[in-house]
């Protein structure tokens, strides 16, 4: 009997606890996109410009209904990779599903890619940081028709997308001259790029080189102030940072120098390690059911960031 009375107490307890918790996520589901809210079906293909000079300027959002009850939310706004010269907002894996879970309203973005094979007359530098900063300023502008907050973003970028998430969000630039708010960006991911110096890029080999000036040139002036780390410490007001780190010894060293340069500007930064995950592995697994390596530092960080 009091082996039996022990296992009664436990079922019970072990219930109560999963119906607390239970209802402990779906309330902060509710509170973070509102009673009544519900995903609704992906808008694609927006311009992100009034008059766009290239298919490339458009975004696609994965919002909520807009229901009565139904409160603003924040925006992760993503930005693809691609060495600047290729890549499609389409392509987002599981990322859209997992933050409309959490809660926010999710926007994946296109920009002008300078593709040598495709476009010999390519757009460089400013041009696809001009369309990022321009689609930040859209979505400002617009997104509260999508169930979003139009003063909570995120920014997240992948690779060549990390260095323009990074550069958007520390460089006044891009958003104003498209009539947008820098405030308004809370937050930046910068998930696993190596061009936050893109004078010492150019330095990395061959590769590199012709990367870096197919997208950028090579006029010395230029590549300065498209680096990241040029504009640390441009202003005081400056976004929480998470930087992915990964890859050679020297690529690690130089997302740490821009993570130390970041604290010794007095900004906030969260360093993330993902031992064993390749390039393409910590941008295709985050939002991944079960997956223990990127996912859940994005989803601590953004909590963090934007609640």
């Amino acid at each position: 009997m009091t082996g039996m009375k022990t296992l009664a107490i436990c079922l019970t307890i072990c219930l109560s606890v999963a119906i607390w918790a239970a209802g402990a996520e779906n309330a902060g589901a509710a509170s973070a996109s509102g009673a009544d809210c519900t995903t609704a079906p992906a808008v694609l293909g927006i311009d992100s410009l009034d008059s766009p000079v290239s298919p490339l300027q458009q975004l696609d959002v994965y919002g909520f209904e807009d229901a009565k009850g139904c409160d603003s939310v924040p925006v992760v706004v993503y930005v693809h990779g691609g060495g600047w010269r290729k890549g499609d907002k389409r392509v987002v894996g599981n990322k859209a599903t997992f933050f409309n879970e959490l809660g926010y309203v999710f926007v994946s973005v296109n920009y002008r890619l300078s593709d040598p094979v495709r476009n010999p007359d390519r757009p460089q530098h400013p041009a696809h940081a001009d369309d990022v900063g321009a689609a930040v300023a859209w979505v400002e502008q617009h997104i509260d028709a999508y169930g979003g907050d139009s003063e909570q973003l995120a920014l997240i970028g992948h690779s060549a997308g990390a260095h323009l998430v990074a550069l958007v969000g520390l460089d006044d630039t891009y958003v104003e001259q498209a009539d947008g708010d820098v405030s308004a960006i809370q937050c930046v991911i910068s998930n696993d790029t190596a061009s936050y110096d893109l004078l010492a890029r150019g330095e990395d080999g061959p590769g590199a080189k012709l990367l870096v000036a197919n997208a950028f040139g090579a006029d010395e002036d230029t590549l300065r102030d498209a680096s990241p780390l040029t504009h640390v410490g441009d202003d005081d007001d400056t976004p929480d940072f998470l930087v992915v780190r990964r890859g050679t010894p020297d690529r690690q060293g130089a997302q740490t120098a821009f993570g130390d340069a970041l604290e010794a500007a007095g900004g906030s930064v969260t360093m993330v390690d993902t031992p064993g995950y390749t390039h393409a592995d910590v941008n295709a697994q985050i939002g991944v059911p079960g997956e223990t390596v990127i996912t859940p530092p994005i989803e601590e960080f953004a909590q963090d960031c934007l609640g």
